[in-house]
């Protein structure tokens, strides 16, 4: 059976036996994209051929367009030249920037003659004519014009493809097709002049892309409410931080090699804080602790901030009463060579427990469930050292395929920490690089794919992600 449409084009090629879809488009009023449609059809029934043919086609381009309105430089010299010799320099100035193309073009072109200093004209006036029609009919010029034309880059040449219909069975269905009857095609007796269309219940829906999370967001999504999930309430602090969150609060000696500019990006300007008491405490048990003299300058210099620890310093700060738990996830910014394994920029979860008689013991098993609930069950800890925790200890999780991979580190706060913001709770705070973990559950080979945004890409990833969960 065949729609409406099918029997217009079959009708008409009827007449020329062979049209290109573009032509059946504006002769039948349909819209091309329909055209090509129906086409595909009628050739699976046995009505039509296909053929490409391809054609060439010539645009004008800007310089073109520019020589169409204003003439060619060889018509300029010739013009200005008026019939009579005339001296170099003073047609370079006449002419300007052009001047070296119209006098290369009116050599090649026999219009001119040079001696010595002097252009001599060959005719007396000149203009372009065969060179501005092929510019505007391309299609009508000569071979050799349009190759000079495509050289001086006046036309550009492209190579189209043209789908062309070709009748090779004559249709005997007069009847267009529809899929559904109405009350009025039967009241009315129209129905009669149509042919019902069969359905083909094996035919596969349109396919519409849906839109979805990004996987990275989802995942950053999923630890948060892991987090939440654990009874961990979430803070928050902004990308630039001064120096004395990020470093000096967390007994980070000022003269650190990673407070050096090539391991953190300085911003100018500087911070203020209003608690006087705060300053003077770490001045005292940095000038007790790392024997030297404390500068509140250093402290108070601005910088994009290098770990997320300096989050929970400022949760320090506040002095707050214990129970507490509090994590927070965000970007830290640390300079380095972006390849496979590294960025400027990346992700971290800092996490935070301030507890009367909260141990080490107790840190281990927090550090276990959080990892467990990622899906990570095997998980063994390794002694280390941190500047701001003692003591300390390094995660490591084991990844199918991979084996033992560090995950985190983690210890309790150290005494001079939590002398400095009055608090007699033991603490135990850790820090995990969720991009590089993220890595290693999603499989990636290349830590810049979290961020990719190429759609086909994020449409065709087919890692579950709750299967970490």
């Amino acid at each position: 059976m065949l729609s409406e449409n099918e029997i217009k084009i079959l009708e008409y090629l009827a007449k020329v036996k062979e049209a290109s879809a573009e032509n059946i488009s504006k002769q039948l009023n349909i819209p091309l994209d329909t055209v090509f449609s129906i086409s595909r059809l009628l050739k699976e029934k046995g009505y039509i051929e296909l053929e490409e043919k391809e054609h060439i086609k010539y645009e004008l381009t800007e310089e073109g367009k520019r020589r169409l309105n204003e003439g060619f430089p060889e018509e300029k010299l010739l013009n200005t030249l008026a019939g009579k010799e005339g001296k170099i320099k003073d047609l370079k100035e006449k002419i300007g920037k052009d001047f070296d193309i119209a006098i290369g073009w009116a050599k090649r072109k026999g219009l001119i003659k040079i001696e010595d200093d002097n252009i001599i004209p060959l005719v007396q006036v000149y203009e372009a004519k065969e060179e501005k029609e092929a510019l505007k009919k391309p299609e009508d010029a000569k071979e050799e014009i349009i190759q000079q034309l495509l050289y001086r880059k006046m036309l550009i040449k492209k190579t189209e493809k043209e789908l062309y219909l070709r009748l090779i069975k004559e249709t005997v269905e007069t009847k267009p097709s529809i899929t559904f009857l109405t009350s009025e095609l039967l009241v009315s007796g129209e129905w009669r002049k149509y042919t019902l269309r069969e359905y083909n219940v094996e035919a596969f829906p349109p396919f519409y892309s849906l839109g979805k999370k990004h996987f990275f967001k989802e995942f950053l999504e999923k630890l948060r409410d892991l987090m939440k999930e654990l009874g961990f309430k979430e803070v928050y602090s902004d990308y630039i931080e001064m120096e004395f969150y990020n470093f000096d609060l967390l007994f980070q000696a000022q003269d650190h090699p990673a407070r050096e500019i090539h391991d953190s990006f300085a911003i100018t300007g500087k911070g203020k804080i209003a608690d006087e008491k705060l300053i003077e405490k770490v001045r005292q048990i940095h000038e007790k602790g790392w024997k030297y003299t404390w500068d509140v300058n250093i402290a108070m210099r601005l910088m994009l901030r290098s770990q997320t620890t300096a989050t929970t310093a400022r949760v320090l700060a506040s002095r707050p009463k214990p129970p507490i738990k509090v994590f927070t996830i965000g970007k830290v910014f640390r300079p380095d060579s972006i390849d496979a394994t590294h960025l400027i920029e990346f992700h971290q979860l800092d996490g935070l427990v301030i507890e009367d008689g909260y141990n080490f013991r107790d840190l281990l098993g927090t550090l276990k469930e959080i990892f467990n609930g990622i899906g990570i069950k095997e998980i063994k800890f390794k002694p280390a050292y941190f500047p701001f925790t003692e003591p300390s200890v390094e995660v490591y999780g084991k990844i199918e395929g991979l084996g033992w991979v560090e995950m985190s580190g983690a210890g309790l706060l150290r005494p001079e920490i939590l002398e400095a913001v009055n608090i007699s709770s033991s603490a135990g705070a850790w820090g995990i690089g969720i991009d590089r973990l993220a890595m290693l559950l999603f499989g990636l080979k290349d830590i810049r794919l979290l961020y990719a945004s190429d759609v086909e890409y994020l449409r065709n990833r087919k890692v579950d992600i709750n299967a970490y969960y």
